[in-house]
């Protein structure tokens, strides 16, 4: 049923981007490489086109005109640590990458768009995955907390919102255990739960710090962006069934989220099958662990579908019912404050701005999420590397076309439609829609 409603006053009304997917200038003005860098470079045929990509480094005034067109309050992006630090480890900051986001925080506050920075999204310096093999090595929680203790001194003046990662599940599983995100490797099942261990000990530790140094004084929120799909069971009445969607649900959503907002500790489903490979916690850790998010982050799109094959299905269905999810969150996890911290669909690379497709899920996916969050983040703002799928889909609001040199943002049909919605406040019952609600893409 659709539901026409407006959203509560103070709804926040945002977009996103991942530094590595729009800054381009992998190696200019002191930046070092990241992980990311290196695998494409590496493994993609046309890794030259990842120098530029939309190229935000140079057109942040670009970047920033696309904001105030869609009216949003509040932007989502994420500090590139190479860029402020090429060796990774905290020293004397890069200068210039430094200028450039305090340039952007400032443009943002000046145009009373509020900043929700993500302090990793994927691309970990080159050389802490060549010194100490990454997130591997719980030696990068201390440089990790480090580099956070940075931002939050330098920036936590102006940005209230933090996300200390962004979508830890496939950090791991994507980077370790099938090889399609960097840095590349495949089949270590072990590593791939030694990846996560150290993510959600990273955050913890990083939240503790904010907690205990930050919040007294900068007032501001920090949690970490969660991803999952959902999964529905073949006959609804079937007991079975039920437990394996549970089952599934707990292998990629319940992996983070229970330790960080339930018990501490992993889901027994986990314990269980995984009991060989999964780490422990200890008590102290669990206590330590537990309740470390003012908020819940959680992201639905199509990095949690795509491809369908590496997710435990358990034979079940999988299925884009937000509305459900969200409800499932709700019960697990005693009714937490959500955010929608990413949310959207793709559309195929030769399509240019009439991306009707995508404003059907967009008006399909905020209207499920009606009175149950308190911001919703549309992915994203513009069109930029889309990881292992490359340039072969594109995402943004805002088409870009990345052979031109001044890499105009152009705003797509969804674009139009999110700006009404925006300004709407939710549905009312003459917003225009490109297709009738009973209607498929």
């Amino acid at each position: 049923m659709f539901l026409y409603d407006t959203f509560p006053q103070k709804f926040l009304w945002g977009v996103g981007t991942g530094a590595f997917q729009v800054e381009g200038n992998w190696r200019k003005d002191g930046k070092g490489p990241s992980i990311w860098d290196h695998f494409v470079h590496s493994d993609f045929s046309d890794a030259a086109s990842i120098d530029d990509s939309s190229n935000s480094y140079n057109f942040l005034d670009k970047d920033l005109s696309a904001l105030d067109f869609l009216g949003v309050t509040f932007y989502q992006f994420s500090i590139s640590w190479p860029r402020l630090f090429p060796a990774g480890v905290i020293a004397h900051a890069n200068e210039k990458g430094l200028h450039y986001y305090n340039t952007l925080i400032d443009s943002l506050v000046h145009r009373n768009i509020e900043p929700i920075v993500t302090l990793y999204h994927w691309d970990l310096p080159l050389a802490l995955q060549e010194k100490y093999g990454g997130w591997k090595n719980e030696s990068v929680i201390d440089i990790f907390n480090d580099y956070a203790t940075f931002c939050f001194q330098i920036f936590g003046d102006r940005v209230k919102y933090w996300i200390t990662i962004h979508n830890p599940y496939l950090v791991a599983w994507h980077g370790y255990g099938t090889g399609m995100h960097a840095p590349g490797e495949r089949g270590k099942i072990a590593a791939v739960y030694t990846v996560g261990h150290n993510l959600i000990k990273a955050h913890a530790k990083v939240w503790h710090n904010y907690n205990t140094r930050f919040r007294p004084h900068q007032k501001g929120f920090l949690s970490i962006t969660l991803g999952s799909h959902w999964i529905e069971p073949n006959k609804s009445d079937d007991t079975l069934d039920i437990n394996k969607c549970q089952q599934s649900i707990e292998r990629v959503l319940g992996w983070f989220a229970k330790p960080i907002h339930g018990d501490g500790d992993y889901p027994e489903e986990l314990k269980n099958k995984l009991y060989s490979f999964l780490p422990n916690f200890t008590e102290a850790e669990k206590n330590y662990i537990k309740g470390t998010a003012d908020f819940f982050a959680f992201s639905f799109g199509p990095n949690n579908f795509k491809p369908p094959n590496t997710l435990a299905k358990m034979g079940q269905n999988l299925s884009l019912n937000l509305r459900e999810v969200l409800n499932w969150i709700k019960l697990e996890y005693t009714n937490p404050r959500i955010l929608i911290a990413e949310n959207g669909w793709f559309t195929d690379s030769h399509v240019k701005t009439e991306d009707t497709t995508a404003i059907y899920m967009m008006k399909n996916f905020i209207n499920k999420v009606l009175q149950d969050v308190f911001g919703y983040t549309a992915w994203s703002l513009l069109d930029g590397f889309e990881w292992q799928h490359g340039y072969s889909t594109r995402r943004g609001l805002f088409y870009v076309d990345f052979n031109s040199k001044q890499k105009e943002r152009i705003p797509k049909s969804s674009a139009l439609y999110y700006k009404e919605i925006i300004q709407e406040n939710g549905f009312s019952a003459h917003l225009w829609t490109p297709a009738s609600d009973s209607s498929s893409p």
